[in-house]
């Protein structure tokens, strides 16, 4: 008998009728699942009844429904030999210090930070009793992932990151009495569609990724909320949504901006405090220090160039650091470039505006998206006005758009400043 849509969406622990049909579900598994006692490794996460309540009500409670889904269950923890990574990240959840699991606990989870920004588990949980999951997609650029990490490490990332939510999630179920989900918080602040646009990525996780969440992973994954989606993400969004279920269209939010002007938003990740901290791990992607550095973002027209320029004063010391991003037509065009270069006019006196004498300080080079981050400094020793000039000129078909940061040291004080006198000043660090 199938159960009302109501139960099946509950968070409540299994009903009569549910345990029935787990029983009769384990019935069908007898032998498979008897082996896996035998062994040690009928993970409760995986074959105890608080997941296969979830495998029920992610198929709609329907017995052979459920059965063809465990069977696959199966065949895929064999496939990915999910065994050992059970027991992995069990041990380091035992052994972690912290009262939440931490990304670091992941499978080379070195390599892939640079590329996906997290906090694996809040330290509050939902109003409900959920975790909650934030991830920046800010660096999550696909084509140098592709090319700078071994796939078969992030395929295990993945598959760690999966097992370690199940196991997580499967002792909080215990603890609370009832089924407790992940929300997850995508933010997809400063990215750009052509950090997506890789097909490599796309087939290679389509080949190895691309069912296994879903084979392995019933009901685990509650609501899921974008943040600072552009316009174009949601009008695709809004069509796709008339073709998908309507309990996955439940789960689905576009937010505004980044959440802090919804009280609702608020409430649901744990608090204004919490959302603070989850933000700023964005916030500190570019970050080289304590002071750091803040990103911003420019377009360069076709054929245009961008110039940022700074007043500087002797023994000051200028620092910074850029990247092109990738662009929509850089599988067909070739990755996007910039020419960048660095120059000065330097005056007689600070602050007079008698020209003395033009200067490069960096010479013309092109920068690709392909080589990710330049960073530059400069000793100043002469008051003077620094530009810094991305060029666009060579490319008459595309925009090009630049994350840059910059950080100027404080002047130092008239004494300090007259002990150097013609050359780079000798600045103590300004991190």
């Amino acid at each position: 008998r199938m159960a009302s849509a109501a139960a099946i969406a509950s968070d409540s622990l299994a009903s009569q009728e549910e345990l029935e049909i787990i029983r009769q579900l384990r019935a069908k598994f007898d032998a498979e699942l008897s082996k896996r006692a035998d062994r040690g490794t009928d993970h409760p996460c995986l074959f105890g009844d608080l997941a296969l309540l979830r495998v029920l009500r992610g198929n709609d409670n329907d017995l052979e429904k459920s059965a063809v889904w465990l069977a696959r269950c199966l065949q895929k923890v064999a496939d990915c030999d999910l065994d050992d990574m059970v027991f992995a990240m069990s041990k380091s959840l035992d052994e972690c210090s912290t009262v939440t699991p931490l990304d670091a606990m992941l499978p080379y989870h070195s390599e892939i930070k640079e590329y996906v920004r997290a906090i694996f588990t809040a330290q509050k949980l939902t109003p409900a009793g959920d975790l909650v999951n934030y991830i920046s997609f800010a660096r999550f650029d696909m084509w140098k992932l592709t090319k700078c990490v071994e796939w078969q490490h992030w395929v295990k990332y993945m598959h760690g990151a999966t097992m370690m939510r199940m196991v997580e999630c499967d002792r909080q179920s215990r603890l609370q009495g009832r089924l407790v989900r992940v929300v997850t918080i995508i933010d997809v602040a400063e990215c750009t569609l052509g950090m997506f646009n890789c097909m490599k990525f796309h087939r290679d996780h389509s080949r190895d990724l691309g069912s296994f969440q879903e084979s392995v992973a019933a009901e685990i994954f509650g609501q899921v909320v974008v943040l600072n989606a552009p316009w174009v993400l949601k009008k695709l969004v809004a069509g796709l949504m008339h073709f998908v279920p309507e309990r996955f269209r439940q789960k689905l939010k576009l937010v505004n901006g980044d959440g802090t002007d919804d009280p609702g938003f608020i409430r649901l990740v744990g608090g204004g405090a919490q959302l603070r901290q989850l933000l700023a791990v964005r916030e500190s992607i570019f970050q080289t220090g304590p002071r750091g550095m803040r990103p911003e973002l420019h377009m360069i027209p076709r054929r245009g160039v961008f110039v940022h320029s700074l007043d500087v004063l002797p023994g000051q010391q200028l620092l910074w650091e850029f990247e092109v991003l990738p662009g929509h037509g850089d599988g067909l065009l070739g990755a996007s470039d910039a020419a960048f270069s660095a120059d000065a006019l330097w005056t007689d006196v600070a602050g007079a505006n008698r020209l003395v004498e033009a200067a490069p300080l960096e010479a013309l080079r092109h920068v690709s998206a392909a080589q990710g981050k330049v960073r530059g400094s400069f000793e100043v020793a002469r008051p003077g006005v620094i530009f810094l000039r991305w060029s666009n000129a060579h490319g008459p078909l595309r925009r090009k758009v630049v994350r840059f940061a910059v950080a100027l040291s404080p002047a130092p004080l008239p004494a300090e400043a007259s002990a150097d006198r013609g050359g780079a000043g000798s600045v103590g660090p300004i991190w």
